[in-house]
């Protein structure tokens, strides 16, 4: 019988397999190459991957002084990386909305501002070909309606949220990449990866400490710095200021 310590090693090296995969697509293009960089777990373990890369820029998208900016800036300088502040203010947001006006206008606000987001960081992070780190929340259950549920209503949530992203939102993003003349990847939703990450029990997948423990020591075991593994933040729409940005426009409309 498999003890503990050789399943996790195991499905390591199943993560391992299928992300160096997912990456040898990312990097045998032309071209420059960004990373839409919050400092968080996901993107921060993508730029370590990626970080020998000849031509690798990270991008941070927020209002000034906002949480994203700054965790943006210690990350990149912790890795050693070329950064690119996106820094917006409320008629940016404005006009992003009325630019995306197709792919956002009929969205919940939660995911048209998570959206909003991505939209002005891929417009204006300076590379033609992008990665992001979509994908790691849902499959090692990262937000916080994940906490509390039992393993057998997580597997519930973890798959109908997965079937959400690769439906209808992730799909949304290409559009948005496209129609600002990028390229866009997220190597964490291969079939792969995919497949690979939920052949991790549940159980292993689960929030205790902190979410998304898996994955956080996964990627320590591939090198990344632990303070960055470690890193806590708030979701992109908030962490970067464009859900309070979003708002504020919204409030002089009326």
């Amino acid at each position: 019988m498999e003890s503990p310590e050789g399943e996790v090693r195991r499905l390591s090296g199943e993560l391992d397999a299928a992300l160096e995969e997912g990456l040898r697509e990312v990097v045998g293009g032309p071209g420059s190459l960004g990373v839409l960089f919050s400092g968080g777990v996901d993107s921060s373990l993508l730029a370590w991957e990626l970080r020998h890369h000849p031509h690798v820029v990270l991008g941070t998208v927020g209002r000034a002084e906002s949480a994203d900016l700054l965790a943006g800036q210690r990350g990149a300088e912790r890795l050693g990386l070329p950064w690119h502040s996106v820094v917006i203010d409320e008629d940016d947001v404005r006009e992003a909305s009325t630019r995306f006006a197709e792919e956002l206008g009929d969205l919940p606000w939660v995911v048209r501002t998570v959206l909003l987001a991505l939209a002005l960081a891929i417009e204006r992070t300076p590379a033609d070909r992008l990665v992001c780190g979509q994908g790691i929340d849902e499959l090692f259950l990262g937000y916080a309606h994940y906490s509390g549920l039992s393993p057998a209503d997580a597997e519930v949530r973890v798959r109908e949220d997965l079937d959400r992203l690769l439906r209808v939102d992730w799909p949304r993003t290409r559009r948005i990449a496209r129609r600002a003349g990028k390229e866009i990847f997220a190597p964490f939703l291969t079939t792969r990866f995919v497949e690979s990450a939920l052949r991790v029990p549940i159980a292993l997948r689960l929030p205790a400490r902190m979410p998304k423990r898996f994955f956080r020591d996964w990627a320590v075991g591939r090198g990344l710095p632990r303070e960055l593994a470690e890193q806590r933040k708030r979701a992109i729409q908030y962490g970067s200021g464009v859900a309070a940005l979003a708002r504020a426009a919204e409030r002089r409309t009326r």
